[in-house]
Formats: C-alpha cells, structure tokens, sequence
C-alpha cells in the first residue's frame, strides 16, 4: 500500500543524516535510520560501525580559505540558535575562531582573501596583538591571526540530538538500527527502494539518501554497478584534561586552527608538511560526560599517509584511542604551544574521514 511507503529514507544518523532528516520531514514522509552511539567501543564487540559525533567540541566557522566553504556555513551556522530554540537543546558556544601563522603564507593570504571578498565579521592581529589578547597561546613573532568573531565551537553529539528531536516532531520515523541492505524492487511499472537492517526490519520508500560517511562500503548499499574506491584517513587527537582553573581562564578562548612555522620551543617530533609547516587545530577547555575539562588538539589530514581499506581497520582503528604515540607528540607539542596549563592526565581519540571516488562501470 502507498501508505506504508516513505518519500525519503535516511541511512546514517550522523551530522549529516539528521540534519537531512529534520529538514525533508518538512515536505514528506521521512524515515531516519541509524545506531545510537555505542556504550562503549570494543573492538570484541559485534559492534562494527561507529560515528564522528561522539564529541563535544567540533569547530564552527565560516573563515576558510575557500569561498564555497564560507558560503555554506554561513547559511548553516545562521540556523544554530533557531535549532536550539525550537528543540530545547544547546550546543553551539560562540568563542569565536582564529586562524594563525605566517602571514605570507598562501593559507593566510587566501583567507584574508575570502573573508574581505564575502565581508565576514574578522579582524586581523598582528603578534603582538596576538599576545595580548591571548596571553597562553605561544606564536612565532612571524605569525599573525585572522580572528572571527561570529564563530565558536559545537557539542557533535548535541547537534545530532536536536534535529533528530525536531524531525521526529514533523513526523519522521526514527529506527535505532544498523542497515545492512539496500535494494530496489518492481512493482506494477513503479520502482520502489527496500531499506533492510541487520534485524531485518524492512522500510519501503520511493527514495534512499546515503549519510554513511567512511561506512558506505562496508554494507551492500550502492548499486552493484557503482564500485567505491574508499581512501579511508584515519585522524588522532589528544584529550588534554586541565583543572577547573584552566578551564575558567581559557573557555572564552576561541576554536584555533594553525599552519606555519610554530614558534622556535614547539615541540620539533610532530608530523609536519614536507616543507616544515605544522597544521593542526585546539579547542578551548569544554566540559565532557565524564564532568572534566579537555581542550582537544589534533592534526590535519596531510599530516598522516595511513589509508584503510576494509571494515576490520575501521572498527579496530574507533575502538583503539588512536595513535599512541602520536597522542603522546601531540600533548608534548601541546605544553610549548599553551604556556602555564599543566595537564592533569591525557588520553587519545580519533575518528576517519573519507574522501571518496566513484568508479561507474555501466
């Protein structure tokens, strides 16, 4: 029967996955796939796919140095106090977000390009200026700052919670599970798309929409004459917990992302650009789950050569807490880039990104 086919189905309740969701529920009918995120991640476990959202601090900017990018979260993070209103939920902190280095640098160039040629709300600083309005953060005398203000950092987990709060009110239908198939089946002249979970609970609907994101080649979801070659990129980032102190002087600090020299004391054994630059971004102090206080720094994805390729790695790669002794680079690096925040304790997490091709073969 027509009544029991959806417009639209979601696969992934991610970032992406709700955020589609919470907006097509608005003209049809919708239903949303996807696990909650686990208890615990144990490589053991059944429990083979996992999620980038498993976080609190996520950066939220419009500075970038493309034009297309700026576009885009302008009209994404112009919705965030909205989405907090109506679904009771906060996650968005407005600290504002700074992006440091050498001020010759074609990064910085092109940044201070796009943010005049789309009249974003930032200011240039010089080092100096730098260290007075950021006292802990330690820069070259040869780097400068493009700083933004309208810009901050978000809770991933809490964004996901809220447009799966809203779609659900516009009547979207949520299912708690993970998809193992999709496929497409004739009937009467009218091709329709068959959702299949790994419970095998079966969802009908007119059309599917893939938020799977490093997952998509790991179940039988495209297909079978779109091959997708996966260039998999595992990232590291170090959980650094500092006291209630450090979090009261630093929480006001904004999201900052790094490409440059560093200054002469940072940290040398930290993977860099063939030319010497680092790249990396740190979050002010934000409070977890477990009630501590964490300011997270991590590398950029050219910073690592590392590729997975099957779900195994995957799976292994959540459930191991990353790179260890990249953790342990990272929180070193960390001591000479903030000055006077000791760490109380530290460990590792990570998450991967995929930036795929698609081969047709029909």
């Amino acid at each position: 029967m027509e009544d029991d086919v959806y417009d639209l189905c979601i696969v992934g309740a991610g970032m992406i996955g709700s955020a589609v969701a919470k907006y097509a529920s608005e003209w049809g009918r919708v239903c949303l796939v996807g696990p909650e995120e686990p208890k615990e991640r144990d490589v053991n476990s059944k429990r083979d796919i996992f999620g980038c959202h498993y976080d609190e601090g996520r950066i939220a900017r419009c500075l970038a140095h493309d034009p297309v990018w700026t576009q885009l979260a302008r009209i994404s993070m112009s919705r965030y106090r909205q989405i907090e209103r109506d679904s009771g939920i906060d996650f968005y902190d407005e600290v504002g977000s700074l992006v440091a280095g050498g001020k010759d640098t074609k990064y910085t160039i092109d940044n201070e390009r796009v943010s005049k040629e789309q009249q974003l709300e930032s200011e240039i600083l010089s080092y100096e200026t730098l260290k007075t309005k950021f006292p802990l953060l330690n820069f070259s005398d040869i780097d400068h700052g493009l700083y933004e203000v309208k810009a901050g950092h978000i809770s991933a987990r809490n964004l996901v919670s809220a447009q799966i709060k809203l779609a659900k009110s516009k009547g979207c239908t949520y299912i708690n599970e993970i998809v193992e198939k999709v496929t497409q089946m004739e009937e009467g002249g009218n091709s329709k798309m068959i959702v299949i979970t790994e419970l095998g609970k079966q969802v009908l609907c007119r059309k599917v929409l893939l938020a799977t994101g490093a997952f998509t080649a790991f179940r039988n979801l495209l297909p079978v004459d779109l091959e997708l070659e996966v260039g998999l990129c595992p990232l590291t980032t170090a959980m650094i917990e500092v006291t209630a102190d450090d979090f009261t002087n630093m929480r006001k600090y904004p999201a900052v992302i790094y490409f440059g020299k560093g200054a002469d004391n940072w940290k040398k054994d930290y993977p860099r650009s063939n030319d010497g630059d680092y790249s990396l971004y740190m979050l002010p102090p934000i409070k977890y789950p477990d009630e501590k206080y964490y300011i997270k720094l991590g590398h950029l994805q050219h910073a690592t050569s590392k590729r997975f390729t099957s779900s195994f790695e995957v799976k292994e790669w959540y459930c191991s807490g990353g790179d260890r002794q990249l953790v342990n680079n990272t929180v070193d690096l960390f001591k000479t880039v903030v000055q006077g925040v000791k760490p109380i304790s530290y460990h590792g997490d990570n998450c991967v990104i995929n930036k795929p091709q698609l081969n047709d073969h029909t």
